[in-house]
């Protein structure tokens, strides 16, 4: 047993032996390796900084620039995973009486190096010199539409759409990235199971496009809600551009409607509120048939259904 332990302990030195000479050689080949130059292609973000209130960047402007950078195989890693970006002191370089400027090779080439710890060698720049360009600051007056996710509880339903006040709102940006835009939504508006007037103040949403700023970034948005009813009335059926040497026979002579109308209003209709009339000019010629349609009626009824939807008619010379 003791020449098995022995045998043993004699074979695990060994392993751990090898083991550390391995990882040793592993470390000297890295350091070896890496510690020689190389040449990598490299990205760098353009970031546009320090721009004058008065102005802003176009939206076609360049975001990027690649090259080749010269390093040991360190500083190339360390790179890669870092992502130098190149910082563009824009205030530094704008003219008023220019809608741009221009950022010469060499200039171009110093600002690149900046970003790195040493003096690198850096060559191959993807473009020869850089433009910027920028839009005058301008305003827009744009409609403010409410997004909305409401729901109402049984019986209840808005008496009209929703108000915002103010319903425009000035924006400010370039021109050419407000040139499209016509209207500006606000946050969520979100309720569930409504039975009373919402009246609240809400954001507008803050959607990026080029808009530089947003007056008043607050509106508040109305809602009138009330209970509802289904009634309905028996109308007769009137016929208007009737030709004065025809005599027409309607099949029905009456239709029913049925509407819903807010609890509060229902005591204020009557049949006389109502005026239904068929359109003689308007008729299928085809299959003598007629269209109803309401030429008056209450403000503040919705939903009109006609039954029957349409009438028959018989001409009699």
């Amino acid at each position: 047993m003791m020449k098995k332990d022995l045998f043993k302990n004699i074979k695990n030195t060994k392993v751990k032996r090898f083991l550390l000479f391995l990882f040793l050689a592993t470390i000297f080949w890295v350091l070896t390796k890496f510690s020689r130059e190389f040449t990598a292609t490299m990205v760098s973000k353009i970031e546009y900084e320090n721009i004058p209130e008065a102005a802003a960047l176009s939206i076609n402007n360049t975001k990027e620039i690649t090259f080749d950078l010269t390093a040991n195989g360190f500083e190339i890693l360390f790179y890669k995973f870092k992502k130098p970006k190149v910082s563009l002191e824009v205030r530094q370089y704008y003219s008023e009486a220019e809608n741009g400027f221009t950022i010469n090779k060499n200039e171009l080439m110093r600002l690149v190096s900046s970003s790195f710890n040493r003096n690198l060698a850096i060559k191959n720049l993807s473009i020869d010199e850089l433009n910027v360009k920028l839009d005058p600051i301008v305003l827009k007056k744009v409609r403010v539409l409410a997004k909305t996710d409401i729901t109402f509880k049984d019986g209840f339903k808005p008496e009209d759409s929703i108000r915002i006040k103010p319903d425009s709102v000035l924006i400010s940006g370039p021109a050419g990235s407000l040139k499209n835009i016509t209207t500006i939504e606000t946050e969520l508006i979100s309720f569930r199971n409504i039975e009373k007037n919402i009246s609240q103040e809400i954001n507008i949403l803050d959607v990026g496009n080029g808009i530089v700023s947003v007056k008043p970034k607050k509106v508040k948005v109305e809602l009138t809600v009330a209970e509802f009813s289904q009634e309905q009335f028996i109308l007769p059926v009137e016929v208007i551009n009737l030709p004065p040497n025809i005599d027409i026979k309607m099949v029905p002579q009456s239709i029913a409607i049925s509407f819903d109308v807010s609890v509060k209003d229902f005591t204020e209709i009557s049949s006389e509120s109502f005026r239904l009339v068929c359109d003689y000019s308007q008729r299928n010629q085809e299959d003598n048939f007629m269209l109803p349609f309401l030429e008056k009626k209450p403000e503040h009824i919705r939903n009109v259904v006609f039954e029957p939807k349409k009438v028959d008619f018989f001409i009699f010379k």
